[in-house]
């Protein structure tokens, strides 16, 4: 039996995390789309992502930005005002959906939020602690991004429309791109050293050992990649780097970054942005993830993409099983060996 009465005609989604957490939740939203053609789908996303969704993806047909709010997303004092967050209910209140869905989490501030949204129908992911939303699918933790929101919009009777995550890239990425570096026709492997999740960050001591173990066996030029925020992080990798490496960190907007990973011949990344974007354009990468979230985010596929583990299973610093305050990383221990034996399987595989 159909869990809505009539096929919605306006939906709202919200997802509001970072880049890699949008890119899986793509082939939902694919499937959305289709399953309901003649709906319009709204998608409330982070501010700092909205110019690089919006346009690019046909099957959502507006991006908005949500106001800060407990739990989802925080204020910034770097940030210019922003619409409140009554203004921001009010006006989605006047757009009355037919459907909203939530994709953000367990549901613990999630769901509340998509209720305020004045919905005709909700329908969401909900841990066993969190309020419910009219239908609910029960959200447990170790199961992949990319699955869990599938078999969520599968319970509006919609088909799914394989797994594969999409990341157009537009021309006017490549203009961006061009503005601050044109590779030509070099062969270039990227290191991206950084992760906003500092229990992700693999040392950089390994990357400058994979960025000279790839200059000495290829010669292929070295590009660093990062956000302001990873400064430290990638000044650190070109002071340890005894290959020559060019810094395009802090210089790339997110659709000059897609356009770089495109054509790169190999991305070394923590289980961060780029390692999605590189999975979703078929670019070979050799990733370093924590175990568990291997599991919840990782490649369905190895011919190209190769996952590094660490397994270590509490806080290196305070010893914590689960979350804790300390900015220790949980990926420390994986292996500088297992990392360049990918690489070389990768750029250099056997003959015949």
């Amino acid at each position: 039996m159909p869990l809505l009465e009539r096929p919605p005609r306006k939906i709202a989604v919200l997802r509001a995390n970072g880049l890699g957490d949008f890119l899986m939740a793509t082939p939902a939203l694919r499937a959305l789309g289709k399953g309901f053609p003649e709906a319009q789908i709204t998608y409330l996303t982070l501010p700092w992502l909205r110019d690089f969704i919006a346009g690019r993806y046909p099957y959502l047909h507006r991006v908005e930005a949500i106001p800060p709010y407990p739990g989802i997303r925080s204020s910034s004092a770097m940030e210019s005002p922003t619409e409140t967050a009554e203004a921001f209910f009010a006006r989605m209140q006047e757009e009355r959906f037919d459907l909203a869905i939530q994709i953000h989490g367990g549901g613990a501030d999630s769901n509340p939020f998509v209720a305020r949204l004045g919905a005709a129908h909700t329908l969401g992911l909900t841990a066993p602690a969190s309020p419910a939303l009219e239908h609910n699918l029960r959200y447990i933790y170790y199961q992949h991004e990319i699955i869990r929101y599938l078999e969520l919009i599968g319970k509006l009777g919609v088909p799914w429309d394989g797994l594969e995550m999409d990341l157009p890239v537009l021309e006017e990425d490549w203009d961006q791109l061009a503005a601050v570096w044109q590779p030509g026709k070099a062969r270039y492997i990227i290191l991206h050293p950084g992760a906003g999740d500092v229990r992700r960050r693999w040392p950089v001591e390994g990357f400058a050992r994979v960025g000279e173990h790839i200059y000495e066996r290829t010669g292929y030029t070295l590009v660093v990649t990062g956000r302001e925020e990873e400064r430290p992080v990638t000044e650190r990798l070109l002071a340890l780097c005894r290959a020559p490496v060019i810094d395009l960190s802090r210089q790339l907007s997110l659709g000059a970054m897609a356009a770089l990973v495109s054509r790169a011949t190999l991305l070394v990344s923590n289980d961060t942005g780029p390692c999605h974007m590189a999975y979703a354009l078929n670019v070979p990468s050799v990733v370093i993830y924590w175990c568990g979230n291997l599991i919840t985010a990782g490649p369905f596929r190895r011919e190209r993409f190769r996952p590094v583990l660490s397994w270590t299973l509490r806080c290196p610093s305070c010893g914590t099983e689960g979350r804790c305050s300390c900015e220790a990383s949980w990926v420390a221990e994986a292996p500088v060996a297992e990392v360049l034996a990918q690489v070389d399987d990768l750029l250099l595989p056997p003959e015949g």
